[in-house]
């Protein structure tokens, strides 16, 4: 039976492979001939087939390694149709901003940019048409029970149940759970949630043998299984496939995922996010973005600099050592506020301070110059820290910079806000800003933190906009 299902496993990665090869050969070609259809003769006038074959080579091998990477040869079966939908379009799209990258840098005109621009957007639906298909007939085989996978759960516990609750909710993956397997030998004969315990872990070799178990899954947490090694060396004896439930190690924030260290494979923790790709993209866009910024805004800074060098003293910029990613201290940039010795005014003004925490908020600062108020009211104060996303010490969305002295007086829970790249805005800015409490400040940072994905950032840089532009809770 597992030479069986390792057969099935691999038909099913060939039989994707080969879909997305098809997908983008039926995509190129639909591209081709609708160009080559449109009105016009500079529109339809395109080089012959063949001569894109660099093109479509280099294309291909792309798509096929970002696919890889992003798990949809090796967990492709597991995926559900949005999860599928999505890796599709990251894949693709991934690709695509790395040859149009290229294109741009070495100036590469032999590419039609329309001929791309409708493949990629064919490449995209037919392979999404293609793989929900395939996914759609395979899961209906599986629910059907076509060659199930045998599996056997080691666990009677919490976790046992969640294993369980899961593999019944996806009857499309064509697991079949034997019966579970517990430390406790009295445990023997009753049932977790339907399925009957058929042994204790001292039976666990006989049973491997007995049931034709294709697939362990150990869902039970280490202290109490103490023969963990020895049932492990059994399956790797047998040659039975096994799982390890992350979990085993229980942490209430921290997600694992599975990384290779010098091929050494390593469990490991994260509380902050850990999806490679998202975060690439991230980076890519913070500082394309900060560059384009730093141009098309650079008569604004022309302006506000002049009205701070004629209304006040002092330089146009404001320096300020802060704290970054787990703590680095860079130098952040703003546009000069305030009078110029307000650091050292800042010890007399601390009892009127308005916030709670470390923080120093105060309305009506009399430091503040008549220029910054109305800088400040707008956050025009905070631009020339596109210069600090374009270094790569902050990100257009973040939690924002500390100073070291605030970070020196945090609680221990409140440190976590550093494990991600700070950034000009997050939800405090739009809940609020000076209108919400230091503690209100640190879990809306968390938040961020713990719920992070791309879409986030673009939902907050929405929001950001009209915050701004109606100087929202800003002093």
């Amino acid at each position: 039976m597992s030479f069986l299902r390792e057969q099935r496993t691999t038909a099913l990665t060939v039989l994707s492979v080969l879909i997305d090869i098809l997908a983008a050969v039926a995509a190129f070609v639909l591209a081709y001939n609708w160009k080559s259809s449109l009105p016009g003769e500079e529109l339809s006038s395109l080089a012959p087939l063949d001569s894109y074959a660099w093109f479509f080579a280099t294309y291909l091998f792309l798509l096929l390694i970002a696919n890889y990477l992003n798990g949809m040869y090796t967990f492709g079966r597991t995926l559900t149709y949005g999860e599928l939908l999505s890796k599709t379009a990251r894949s693709i799209g991934i690709v695509a901003l790395a040859i149009i990258t290229v294109m741009f840098l070495f100036k590469i005109q032999t590419l039609s940019r329309l001929l791309f621009s409708l493949f990629v957007l064919f490449n995209l639906v037919v392979a999404a048409i293609l793989k929900c298909s395939m996914k759609l007939v395979t899961g209906r085989m599986q629910t059907l029970g076509y060659n199930p996978i045998n599996a056997l759960v080691v666990g009677s516990g919490p976790m046992a149940v969640s294993m369980i609750e899961n593999l019944r909710e996806r009857p499309e993956l064509g697991y079949h759970i034997v019966g579970c397997v517990d430390a406790d030998p009295e445990r023997v004969g009753q049932t977790v949630i339907g399925v009957p315990v058929i042994g204790s872990t001292e039976d666990f070799a006989e049973i491997l043998s007995r049931d034709q178990v294709d697939e362990v899954f150990f869902a039970m947490p280490f202290h109490l299984v103490k023969e963990l090694p020895k049932l492990i060396w059994l399956c790797e004896e047998i040659g039975i496939r096994f799982s390890l439930m992350a979990d085993v190690i229980q942490t209430s924030i921290a997600k694992a995922h599975l990384r290779y260290f010098l091929d050494v494979p390593l469990l490991t923790f994260s509380s902050t996010p850990s999806a490679l790709g998202q975060l690439f993209i991230k980076g890519l866009m913070d500082r394309t973005l900060a560059g384009l910024g730093l141009l098309v805004l650079s008569p604004l800074f022309v302006v506000v600099a002049t009205l701070i060098k004629i209304t006040s003293r002092g330089p146009v910029f404001f320096k300020q050592v802060r704290c970054g990613l787990n703590g680095r201290l860079f130098t952040m940039f703003k546009f000069r506020t305030m009078v110029e010795n307000a650091e050292q005014l800042r010890e007399e003004l601390m009892r009127y301070n308005e916030m709670t925490g470390p923080v120093f908020k105060m309305k009506g600062d009399p430091r503040i110059t008549p220029i910054g108020r109305w800088l400040r009211k707008y956050s025009l104060d905070e631009l020339p820290q596109l210069m600090n996303v374009f270094k790569g010490e902050m990100s257009l969305v973040g939690p924002r910079p500390p100073i070291p002295e605030e970070v020196q007086q945090y609680k221990r829970w409140q440190r976590r806000r550093l494990s991600m790249r700070p950034g000009l805005t997050c939800f405090w800015q739009i809940a609020g800003r000076n209108e919400v409490n230091f503690d209100e400040w640190m879990r809306l940072d968390l938040k961020y933190i713990d719920n992070w994905s791309l879409k986030l950032d673009f939902i907050i840089l929405g929001k950001t906009i009209p915050v701004v532009l109606l100087g929202k809770g800003a002093s």
